[in-house]
């Protein structure tokens, strides 16, 4: 599958997505370029005060995002976390469906979400992974190995998975699934504010680094369909 963003435009309309990332990225000028001109870009300028204004802003984010975490693990019965780390263009977090291990060798089940600031997209996905915690006398840390991926509904995450997405909607008004197929396409040119990547995704763009390309989900493969959500994208009849 060629990996550059395009799409079946008789039948779909994706150009929102497109539209949004270049009102904030400019395409075609790499970072740390003479004069730091891609800083000077209108649109970085209007993402780092719309960030500030929703993450920075303490008040706002615990408004907007925490009370909603909080909202969903009562309503679900499950433990959520705050995922929205740095200066990334969403919100994100995750719920635990099922955790078990021993001493430093856990096993965890969660449920990922992220919704955008720059648009009206959000995207879940699955995972199973495997986690070595190592304690020593300097620096203590961790091992992650993943072994799952989920892209739609499917098996142990299916009832959660479109929960999620209900209580998403709920909250977030006409938000749409960004379907993981288009949304793991690049745009050639396109850099993003707080990552160092030369290629950039879709997704890398409106939410996190967390399915960044060359990362351990390029290496195992994606269950359930890939399409998944592609319907919300489809074109108005006239």
């Amino acid at each position: 599958m060629d990996n550059n963003f395009s799409f079946n435009y008789d039948e779909y309309d994706f150009w929102p997505l497109y539209h949004s990332i270049i009102k904030y990225y400019p395409i075609g000028i790499k970072k740390h370029q003479d004069f730091d001109i891609y800083r000077q870009y209108p649109g970085i300028q209007e993402l780092e005060k719309l960030l500030d204004e929703k993450i920075a802003d303490k008040k706002t984010y615990e408004k907007n995002w925490v009370a909603f975490l909080k909202k969903i693990s009562a309503a679900l019965g499950k433990n959520t976390q705050g995922t929205t780390f740095g200066f990334v263009p969403s919100y994100s977090g995750y719920l635990t469906l099922d955790s078990y291990g021993s001493g430093n060798r856990w096993n965890y089940k969660e449920l990922h979400f992220a919704v955008s600031h720059l648009g009206k997209y959000f995207q879940v996905y699955g995972l199973e992974k495997s986690v070595l915690s190592y304690k020593n006398d300097s620096v203590p840390y961790q091992i992650e190995n993943l072994k799952e991926f989920i892209v739609s509904p499917l098996g142990a995450y299916k009832t959660y998975f479109e929960k999620i997405e209900n209580h998403i909607t709920e909250e977030f008004k006409d938000y749409r699934l960004v379907p993981f197929r288009i949304g793991q396409t690049i745009i050639n040119g396109l850099q993003i504010l707080h990552l160092d990547s030369e290629n950039c995704s879709i997704n890398m763009a409106l939410f996190n680094n967390f399915l960044g390309l060359g990362e351990q989900v390029d290496e195992i493969e994606a269950q359930g369909d890939l399409t998944y959500g592609m319907e919300h994208w489809k074109k108005q009849q006239n």
